[in-house]
């Protein structure tokens, strides 16, 4: 018989393949082309931003106070508004002038462009008139009767002329003068100084006058 011999060991089993070691994946790499115009195009973008800013805060105006053309896409919202011709503002009394045919023409003149009328009834002797006078002189009250008013003067002499045209809307003897009396472009009677309010002109201010012709310009009641 054969000897014995110690049993041997099975093989060990093969040991498993190292598992490849975990890295992010790599960024892709920009073709070549697109590398080298990136600063370009980079350049043009950052340069039509500027153009842009610049045009958008300096197209519009000019600095010293003259006007341009605006851009198409700006003038479209604006309206062209046509200037108001400044109506003529007489500082007297002139004893020739047809005051009803001033006042007509007035009236008409009122209807085309909306002004008031304003008849102011008074005679060059009356010392409030002139002092009314002076202050429609005053670059204040001037620019809003040029503005907003057709202003009409009616002489009254010494109360015997011109009676029945004022009657028609003011009693002089109890309003005195200079007496006032605003007219719509229709004719009727917007404001009066009926309660003498101007029969003391002397002791108004311009800012007296340029206030009552502006509150006349918006009533809320008559006077």
């Amino acid at each position: 018989m054969r000897p014995l011999r110690a049993p041997t060991a099975p093989p060990a089993p093969p040991a498993p393949p190292a598992s490849p070691a975990l890295t992010a994946p790599a960024a892709p790499t920009p073709p070549a082309r697109l590398r080298a115009t990136f600063p370009a195009r980079v350049g043009a973008l950052l340069l039509a931003l500027s153009f842009g800013l610049s045009f958008g805060l300096t197209g519009c105006v000019r600095v010293d106070g003259g006007g341009v053309a605006l851009a198409p896409h700006y003038a479209k919202p604006f309206v062209s508004v046509s200037p108001v011709p400044p109506a003529p503002v007489p500082t007297d009394y002139a004893p020739g002038v047809d005051a009803s045919a001033a006042v007509a023409g007035a009236l008409a003149q009122s209807r085309r462009d909306g002004r008031p009328v304003l008849v102011e009834f008074g005679a060059d002797w009356c010392v409030d008139c002139q002092a009314l006078g002076r202050r429609v002189a005053d670059p204040a009250v001037r620019l809003v009767l040029q503005r907003d008013y057709r202003l009409v003067t009616v002489d009254i002499g010494h109360y015997d002329r011109n009676g029945a045209l004022a009657a028609r809307w003011i009693d002089l003897k109890r309003s005195g003068i200079p007496a006032l009396v605003v007219l719509n472009p229709d004719g009727t009677v917007r404001a009066t100084t009926q309660d003498g309010s101007f029969a003391n002109a002397r002791k108004l201010s311009s800012d007296d006058v340029a206030s009552r012709l502006v509150a006349w310009l918006y009533p809320t009641s008559r006077s």
